[in-house]
C-alpha cells in the first residue's frame, strides 16, 4: 500500500492541474473503498495525505475522510470533519450537514443533531428523492432530541411516503428501529416491583410489548439493512433480559409462608430463565447474522457477550 501511494504522488501534474500531483488519484481510490465497504483502508489510505491535500481539494478530503471514520464507528472524528467542511463553505457542505445529524444522534446530542435538521429543512428545492430523506432524518431528530410526540407522529408521516419509493432502506429501516426501541422503553416505564393485580397487568403489558415488537421487526428485516436489524434484535434481546430481571427483583407476596417463598422464588427464576433464553436466542440470531452477511458492527460484539454470558449462567444453574 504504501509503495503504491507513493508511486500516485509522484505521477507528475498535468498542465492545467492545480492540484498537489497524485492526490486526486488517491481520493478517488479511498472513494472506491468507501463505496465497496472497506472504511477502515479508506482511513488509512488518506492519513498519509492529510498535509498533501491542496485548498482546493480540502472539502472533498475532509468530507471523504469523516464519512468513512463514520463507517467505521468513529462517530467524533467524522463529526470534527464535517464540521471543518461545513465551517469552510464551500463543497459538501448541504451533505455533511446531513451526515453531521447522524453521527451527532450516534454521540447522543439529539438537539445538535435536530439543528442541523431544520437548517436544512429551511434549504429550497428539495427534489422528492431528497425531501422524503430530509424529513425522515428531521423526525428520527426530533425523538432524539426529546420532542417524542411530535417526532413519532412526524416519523410515521415520512414511512409512509418512504415506504413506497425503492430508495432510502438505510433510513428506512433506521426509522423502525426508533419506533421499535421507543415503544418498548414506553412499555418499560412500567416497572415490575411486586405481586398483586396491577403488577399482573404490568407483566401483560411488558409481555405484549415484547410481541409486538418482534412482528414490528418483520418490516425492518424486509428493508435488507444488517445495522438496523443487528440494533434492532439487540434492543429486543435487552427487552427480554430487563424483563427477567424486574420479575425476580420483585417483592414476594407478604402472605406468604417461608416454604411458600422457597417455591414462589423458584417458579419466578423459572420464568425469568425462560426470558433470557429467549434473549440468548435473539443475541445468536445477531451473530449469526453478522457472520452470513459479513457484517462487523458495535452491537454484534454486545451480542456476543450477552448470549455467552446467558449460556454460561444458566449451565451453572445461576
Amino acid at each position: 500500500m504504501a509503495l503504491f501511494l507513493l508511486a500516485l504522488l509522484n505521477r507528475p501534474a498535468r498542465a492545467d492541474d492545480d492540484a498537489v500531483p497524485g492526490i486526486q488519484d488517491v481520493l478517488a481510490m479511498a472513494e472506491d473503498m468507501r463505496k465497496t465497504g472497506a472504511p477502515g483502508n479508506c482511513r488509512q489510505l488518506l492519513i498519509p495525505i492529510a498535509g498533501m491535500v491542496s485548498e482546493a481539494q480540502r472539502s472533498d478530503y475532509l468530507y471523504l475522510r469523516g464519512f468513512c471514520a463514520e463507517l467505521a464507528w468513529d462517530a467524533a472524528d467524522a463529526r470534527d470533519d464535517y464540521v471543518e467542511v461545513i465551517a469552510r463553505n464551500k463543497e459538501h457542505v448541504t451533505e455533511a450537514r446531513f451526515r453531521l445529524a447522524l453521527v451527532l444522534e450516534d454521540l447522543g446530542d439529539g438537539h445538535g443533531a435536530l439543528q442541523q435538521m431544520v437548517i436544512l429543512h429551511k434549504n429550497e428545492g428539495w427534489d422528492v428523492d431528497d425531501g422524503i430523506a430530509v424529513n425522515l432524518e428531521s423526525a428520527i431528530a426530533q425523538v432524539a432530541a426529546g420532542h417524542r410526540r411530535v417526532g413519532l407522529k412526524n416519523l410515521d408521516t415520512a414511512l409512509v411516503v418512504a415506504q413506497s419509493w425503492n430508495k432510502h432502506s438505510w433510513l428506512r429501516a433506521k426509522a423502525r428501529y426508533v419506533q421499535i426501541d421507543q415503544a418498548l422503553a414506553d412499555a418499560e416505564k412500567a416497572k415490575v416491583r411486586g405481586t398483586g393485580s396491577h403488577e399482573a397487568k404490568v407483566v401483560k403489558l411488558r409481555v405484549a410489548a415484547l410481541a409486538d415488537a418482534q412482528q414490528a421487526m418483520l418490516p425492518l428485516i424486509a428493508d435488507n439493512e444488517p445495522e438496523w436489524i443487528l440494533r434492532g434484535l439487540y434492543r429486543l434481546g435487552t427487552a427480554y433480559e430487563t424483563l427477567g430481571d424486574e420479575l425476580v427483583a420483585a417483592r414476594a407476596p407478604a402472605s406468604l409462608t417461608a416454604a411458600q417463598q422457597v417455591i414462589y422464588r423458584q417458579q419466578v427464576s423459572a420464568q425469568r430463565d425462560k426470558l433470557r433464553v429467549d434473549a440468548s436466542h435473539v443475541y445468536d440470531q445477531g451473530v449469526q447474522l453478522s457472520l452470513r452477511v459479513q457484517f462487523e458492527s458495535p452491537w454484534v460484539g454486545r451480542m456476543e457477550v450477552e448470549r455467552d454470558r446467558i449460556r454460561s449462567t444458566l449451565a451453572a444453574g445461576g
